[in-house]
């Protein structure tokens, strides 16, 4: 499939989205997938964990480990989604959210296969 077609970014939204619900137990209010040669960039806007809003007042140190947990759990679990049902080789994951505009990007690194001359 053609990955700059309307469907097959669909289907990444609908992946991208079932993680993070899993995960965080609601949707993405707001997400924008572009495709590369050898990459996918998810820029997505969330509403803020209430759970971790609390944490970060008084234990700064305790939220930042269970959001680092959090996005560890995120890129296995999308990672895996990405190559069963896209087909998808990923070679890696880079993923980080800035709470001040509650904007998440997560960029997936696709495995190249190198050409034998």
């Amino acid at each position: 499939m053609e990955n700059n077609n309307t469907e097959y970014k669909r289907e990444l939204f609908k992946l991208y989205n079932a993680v993070n619900k899993e995960i965080y137990g609601y949707g993405v209010t707001e997400l924008k997938v572009s495709c590369m040669e050898d990459m996918i960039i998810f820029r997505t806007r969330h509403n803020r964990v209430h759970a971790l809003q609390i944490l970060e007042e008084n234990y700064a140190l305790l939220k930042q480990s269970v959001d680092q947990a959090l996005f560890s759990e995120f890129k296995r679990m999308f990672h895996k989604e990405l190559e069963e049902k896209m087909g998808l080789h990923v070679a890696g994951m880079l993923r980080d959210y800035d709470a001040n505009i509650r904007t998440a990007v997560t960029v997936v690194i696709l495995a190249t296969e190198e050409k034998s001359s």
